[in-house]
């Protein structure tokens, strides 16, 4: 399983269902840990990382991810969209996957949550993707 392409897909999904409509991130350093199960795996895989979001990142979910969900071949169509919640579905012909998620921002902490199925090197592959996010206080100098 290429498994920097399933990181990456899970974690631009589920933040990019956030626009400027939505409430932002705070600034500051924040730390996002992500938990992906999948039943052709033997344990949960892990992953997760700090970083600084800067106030003008904080505002665009897609600039503090890194990457613009239209720089993959991912369609995402939202479900339902507040201030502090969103729930969409994701499309990706080219890798062959699909799914739903949903997420919540709150005063200095994100969570979201995937369900993806599909077929990827001619195997069929389901998995769920949890990311935590909490931010840890100013940005580190």
């Amino acid at each position: 399983m290429k498994n920097a392409a399933v990181w990456l897909l899970a974690f631009v999904s589920s933040v990019a269902a956030f626009s400027s409509r939505a409430q932002s991130l705070e600034p500051g350093q924040w730390q996002f840990d992500t938990v992906m199960t999948s039943p052709g795996m033997a344990k949960p895989q892990t992953n997760s990382i700090q970083r600084c979001v800067t106030k003008e990142e904080a505002a665009d979910a897609e600039r503090w991810t890194g990457r613009k969900l239209e720089q993959t071949d991912c369609k995402l169509r939202m479900k339902s969209k507040t201030a502090t919640s969103a729930s969409w579905e994701l499309d990706c012909p080219k890798s062959g996957m699909r799914g739903t998620g949903s997420a919540r921002i709150g005063r200095g902490t994100m969570t979201s949550e995937q369900h993806m199925t599909g077929e990827l090197q001619g195997r069929s592959i389901e998995m769920n993707i949890k990311t935590t996010g909490k931010r840890l206080g100013p940005c580190k100098s």
